[in-house]
């Protein structure tokens, strides 16, 4: 059984889910937003940061090292494997995830008034992003991220983040055609149909 502590909304989460649709995996979300899920977040991850699962009864507390172990254990389904040195696709999640958790720091210090102009942390933050996407603007073979042209955790990590860039108006993804085209094709597949936030 796998049990996956986080929020509908967080894109980290969302991998994990994704990950667990596309390889047929049943598992439980408990929600982390309300009180009672967020007890049950901060029993078991001391740095109380989503997602953190239970796989056969072990914790693990990344979405990363979440979603390898799904695929070492359960098999990697359709999506393309994950090399310790297959520096391409690891690389682009690195960018990805810099690009998200700049944004992600920004939009938090917005919901407490911190803006750009206040102090430059934020601006700083907002640049990184913008340099991130436009880097990964310039390398995507899409609509893919990698070389490789098949489904695999680099694209559902770009997928995830840029749809939570959207919902959450946290940066115009549409200055880069190039990875709303790959974002457009991850959107047609089931499980990030099943995954959206509402």
């Amino acid at each position: 059984m796998i049990r996956i502590y986080g929020s509908i909304t967080s894109p980290y989460v969302r991998r994990v889910r994704i990950v667990a649709d596309e390889l047929g995996l049943p598992f439980e979300l408990i929600d982390s937003v309300p009180d009672a899920g967020q007890a049950e977040l901060r029993k078991r991850n001391p740095i109380w940061k989503v997602p953190a699962a239970e796989v056969d009864g072990q914790l693990v507390l990344d979405s990363h090292v979440i979603t390898e172990l799904l695929l070492e254990r359960y098999g990697r389904g359709k999506l393309a494997p994950l090399a310790v040195d297959d520096i391409e696709a690891r690389n682009a999640i690195s960018v990805i995830d810099g690009a998200l958790d700049a944004l992600i720091n920004a939009f938090y210090l917005g919901k407490e008034g911190v803006t750009p102009e206040q102090t430059p942390y934020v601006k700083k933050q907002r640049d990184r992003a913008a340099n991130a996407l436009s880097w990964l603007e310039q390398n995507v073979h899409e609509p893919f991220v990698t070389s490789k042209k098949q489904l695999g955790l680099p694209e559902i990590a770009l997928g995830t983040a840029l749809a939570w860039m959207r919902f959450r108006n946290a940066y115009a993804i549409e200055q880069h055609p190039r990875l709303v085209r790959c974002l457009e094709m991850l959107e047609k597949r089931n499980s990030f149909a099943h995954t959206q936030p509402a």
